[in-house]
């Protein structure tokens, strides 16, 4: 998950990336937090970065946070833009931006904690990354992104909707980075699968999205088929159907 906190006043802007910090702390959440000064320099990085949450102070120098959040929307139209402000007189000027949430200054942990809570329900895990470290450079893989994984010796084979990855971790180390997510689940001796991007379960086969089988032990299988109902169940109450 990428995160922009946009704000000349400095004290402002590491008020609101300690809360930032703190919840993602909480949370147990990998993000990249970025933070800007203005909204020139911000839109320069928006050109080669996509973030998932932007903070946005409307009263700034040289650009204004409304001018900013329209020049933002023209390349991205998806992340969840959330203004900052001490007056509600820019409301009606702030809205065909399509902000998430709009926040009156002064604000407390409170306040964004519950913003940062609603967000992250809105993008689910997709908006989540793990960060593998590599001989070269670390893998950063959006959980959406991930299909199964194999053990390999003394490296982990992460197939993923884009290729394949072979990583040096160990299979234990990477369990606990991806257990703790309820769409990850441990299937067989050195295998985890990913229920968001699973079809169906047949005999002892968990059937990917993309047609791969991946293998259930035998002790596991009923276990794996309830949860995988069980989060195919979570996911529709969350989309209210």
């Amino acid at each position: 998950m990428k995160i922009a906190v946009v704000d000349d006043n400095k004290t402002e802007q590491e008020k609101i990336s300690g809360y930032i910090n703190d919840w993602t702390e909480k949370n147990c959440l990998n993000i990249s937090l970025m933070k800007f000064s203005s909204g020139n320099a911000f839109l320069d990085s928006a050109e080669q970065e996509k973030f998932d949450i932007v903070f946005m102070d409307i009263i700034m120098d040289e650009i204004n946070g409304i001018e900013t959040a329209k020049r933002l929307r023209s390349d991205d139209p998806g992340a969840l833009l959330i203004f900052l402000t001490s007056s509600t007189e820019f409301m009606a000027e702030a809205f065909p931006c399509h902000a998430f949430d709009y926040v009156i200054k002064p604000y407390d942990d409170n306040r964004i904690l519950c913003v940062l809570d609603e967000a992250k329900r809105f993008l689910g895990e997709a908006g989540e990354y793990i960060t593998i470290p590599s001989e070269r450079r670390s893998i950063k893989l959006p959980l959406s992104d991930i299909l199964y994984v194999y053990s390999s010796s003394n490296y982990c084979e992460i197939f993923s909707k884009h290729g394949v990855h072979k990583v040096r971790i160990s299979f234990t180390e990477l369990s606990r980075r991806l257990i703790p997510y309820p769409a990850f689940m441990t299937v067989n001796r050195g295998v985890i699968v990913n229920f968001d991007n699973t079809s169906h379960i047949i005999g002892f086969d968990c059937i990917m999205n993309n047609g791969d089988a991946v293998r259930v032990s035998r002790r596991k299988i009923k276990e794996t088929e309830q949860a995988f109902i069980d989060r195919q169940f979570s996911k529709l109450l969350a989309e209210g159907k």
